[in-house]
Formats: C-alpha cells, sequence, structure tokens
C-alpha cells in the first residue's frame, strides 16, 4: 500500500511549517481566540505561493485574524486523496468554519458535512447542498467578458505588443471542467462583441488538477498560440500560468492573468491586467459571520455588481490602451452589473464547439 505524504499545516499568521498527523486527526488543538472558533482552510493541491486563489483565501483567513482577534490553520495538501483525511483533522479538533479550495473538495466536503454535522464547512467554486455547508461561487464569466472586449479591441490596435495583421486572441485553461470553461466562454463572448472575425484559440493544458501546477505545457501552448497570430492571450490556469507569462515576456506579445493582479507579482512580463476574484473576501466575511453567530447555509454568488469579480487596473500599460477601448470595457461592465446584459457561462451558449 503507498503511504500518503503528510499535509502541511501552517497557521495563516506565520505560514511557519509543521508535519500534520495522521489519519486520526491527531494533530493539536492549537488555541482557540476568545471569539470561541478557529477557522480552517485547506488549499488545494497547488497550495500556497500560487499567486492565486490559494493565496487568497490564506490572505482572507490572515484579515479575519486581525479583525477578530482569532487564530486560524492552513493546510495544504499534497494529493486530492489527502481531502477527506483534512478535513477530518480540522474537524475533529474543532476547527469552525472550514473551507475547502476549489471544485474538486465538492465530494470530500460533501461527506464530511455529514459526518460532522455541528461544523460548518465552505467551499470555494462549488455548491453543495447541506445545511452546515456555505458554497461561496463567482461569476467568473463576467470579468472573462471584460478581459475579452479588451483583448478582441487591443488585437485589431498597433502597439509594440499587437499587431491588428493578426485579428487572434488566445484562452489557456487549467483543468478541463465546467468552471474552467466559464472563464474561456465568457472571454470568447467578449471577444467577439469586440471584433466578430477575431480567431480565439482555446486549449486546456490538461484533464486532471495536475493542469493548474504544469507552466510548462502551459508555455508551449502559449508558444503555438503565438505562432499562429495570437497577441493577447488569457489564462484560468492556476500557477500553470507562469508558463504563458514566460513566453509572453520572451516573444513580446500581451498576457492577461487571473485571480489576483498578477503584474504585480510577475513586473517583467507583459499583463495587460488581471480578471480578479476576490476570495479573500468572501472567506474573510463567512468567518466574520460564524464569529457573529450570523453564518448561513446556501450558496452565495459574488460577480461584478457586488466587488467580488473586477479587472485590475491596465498599470504600466495604462497609456497603450486607447480610450475608446476603456470606454468599451466600461460601458460592458456596467451592462453586466445593471442586469442588461447576460453572459454566457458555457462555449456551447457563445456558438463554438
Amino acid at each position: 500500500m503507498k503511504i500518503p505524504r503528510p499535509a502541511v499545516l501552517l497557521t495563516a499568521a506565520t505560514l511557519t511549517l509543521c508535519t500534520a498527523c495522521g489519519a486520526s486527526g491527531t494533530s493539536g488543538t492549537g488555541s482557540t481566540s476568545a471569539k470561541g472558533i478557529t477557522p480552517g482552510v485547506i488549499t488545494d493541491i497547488g497550495g500556497l505561493g500560487d499567486h492565486g486563489f490559494n493565496d487568497l483565501a490564506s490572505t482572507g483567513l490572515q484579515a479575519a485574524e486581525r479583525k477578530l482577534g482569532v487564530k486560524g490553520r492552513v493546510v495544504v495538501p499534497q494529493t486530492p486523496a489527502d481531502y477527506a483525511n483534512n478535513l477530518d483533522q480540522l474537524a475533529q479538533n474543532g476547527a469552525q468554519p472550514v473551507f475547502g479550495i476549489g471544485f474538486t473538495f465538492q465530494d470530500p466536503i460533501t461527506a464530511a458535512a455529514k459526518r460532522y454535522p455541528d461544523t460548518h464547512f465552505g467551499i470555494i467554486d462549488a455548491t453543495v447542498d447541506a445545511p452546515n455547508v456555505a458554497s461561496l461561487v463567482f461569476r467568473e464569466e463576467e470579468g472573462s467578458y471584460l478581459a475579452g472586449v479588451l483583448a478582441g479591441s487591443m488585437t485589431q490596435r498597433k502597439t509594440d505588443y499587437t499587431d491588428p495583421a493578426n485579428k487572434a486572441v488566445g484562452f489557456i485553461g487549467g483543468q478541463e471542467s465546467p468552471l474552467i470553461e466559464k472563464f474561456g466562454a465568457g472571454f470568447e463572448q467578449g471577444v467577439k462583441s469586440a471584433c466578430a472575425d477575431c480567431e480565439v484559440l482555446f486549449q486546456y493544458v490538461g484533464t486532471t488538477t495536475k493542469a493548474f501546477s504544469d507552466p510548462g505545457t502551459a508555455g508551449e501552448i502559449a508558444r503555438n498560440m503565438r505562432s499562429k497570430g495570437a497577441d493577447v492571450i488569457y489564462h484560468a490556469a492556476g500557477a500553470s500560468g507562469d508558463g504563458l507569462f514566460k513566453v509572453a515576456q520572451d516573444e513580446k506579445f500581451f498576457a492577461i492573468g487571473v485571480n489576483v493582479d498578477q503584474a504585480a507579482t510577475n513586473p517583467n512580463a507583459p499583463i495587460l491586467t488581471s480578471v480578479l476574484k476576490r476570495v479573500d473576501t468572501a472567506v474573510a466575511t463567512t468567518i466574520e459571520a460564524q464569529a457573529k453567530g450570523g453564518w448561513k447555509a446556501g450558496t452565495q454568488s459574488f460577480g461584478l455588481s457586488d466587488g467580488g469579480i473586477a479587472l485590475a487596473p491596465y498599470g504600466k500599460f495604462d497609456a497603450l490602451v486607447p480610450a475608446d477601448v476603456k470606454q468599451a470595457v466600461e460601458d460592458a461592465r456596467k451592462k453586466i452589473a445593471g442586469g442588461s446584459l447576460k453572459v454566457a457561462t458555457t462555449r456551447a451558449a457563445v456558438g463554438t464547439p
């Protein structure tokens, strides 16, 4: 029998490494705050340092710690097979609430919610129908539409990074899944609204969770898209996006990041903007609700209208984005936020296979 590697257990404030205990959940209980809760966050296997939603979840936990005076834990699994054990460890040791970061936690949290009916769970990017689970989902397609409007507009302009002779852009998704399809569908719809005859190259890194931590393959995909004329490429591929950024820097075309403002963490890469996904806010507000007795089960959806999704500033490339393009993006944002523009969540709805 293969013995799984232990998870990595951290306090959110210090991120000091220690080894989590075995399946019996015998890791120490730690100190519980005066507020009476010890929040727990379990990342997906991408772990901390992904410059994405795992880091954002940790940031949200840290914000709650500072505001509420609580002390939480972050657990970094080594494989998806660890998820159930990690949930057991936190629930058995009194963590409250317990978050699973990512849609791959859907089945493990569904099962854990039944085993621990008195524990409140939170899941990012998936829904679990249980009286003790808060499902925190995002309308990623909305921000992706704005990225598409920007990409479809900029590929028609002559800059040091774009050439109107090409009229091609690209999307690199991580694991092939309905969630990542939402990003790609919104992007395609946005591109077509700005450039009906533009080509949108579309490819996933893979079909398993490893697709979110494979920058080598993502870089190969980006290089191939570039060879076909793509001069703006958007990714929703987690840490695999680093491969896109490297190729964009080497071959001088625009990249669009995801989850956080990736231009801030990749200052040398030509990142035009990023689609921001405020996982940190969702985690922090859910912990605060728990501490104040206002925690609620059910689905909570975040998008452009409530600030849960946004587009990052253009930063050092602001001067390259014409005023009419900025206005087109802003007009689309207002229409989506106001409800007059509905964004597709599948490629079929956009009219692509």
